[in-house]
């Protein structure tokens, strides 16, 4: 079966997670001077208010998943576990051309 994917990427990023200043939900890349979202630390729900207002610089995130490539995200009813759950983006407030675009590592 083939993953199931509603998250348009626009490049996948070889910058270091582990080497950004920051902590578990969001850090920053100094070479690129964005905000890195970790979606995988964040509930379904919270993935979705951050996609419907991003920051101004855009929106730049990473996250874990499953052997079929599905996003999993933090458990919203069960502490401490990551659950996959369907996700699709929400339309973002319009932005001008190159914002508001999900990128991911």
């Amino acid at each position: 079966m083939a993953p199931i994917r509603s998250l348009r990427l626009n490049f996948a990023c070889d910058e270091d997670w582990h080497a950004f200043a920051g902590d578990a939900k969001v850090r920053r890349c100094e070479t690129c001077e964005t905000a890195v979202h970790d979606l995988s630390t964040l509930t379904r729900r919270e993935a979705t208010a951050l996609f419907q207002r991003p920051p101004a610089s855009g929106l730049c995130v990473r996250y874990q998943h499953d052997g079929m490539g599905r996003i999993l995200f933090r458990s919203e009813t069960r502490p401490g576990q990551r659950v996959w759950q369907r996700f699709a983006p929400p339309a973002a407030a319009p932005a001008s051309a190159g914002e508001g675009e999900p990128q991911a590592d």
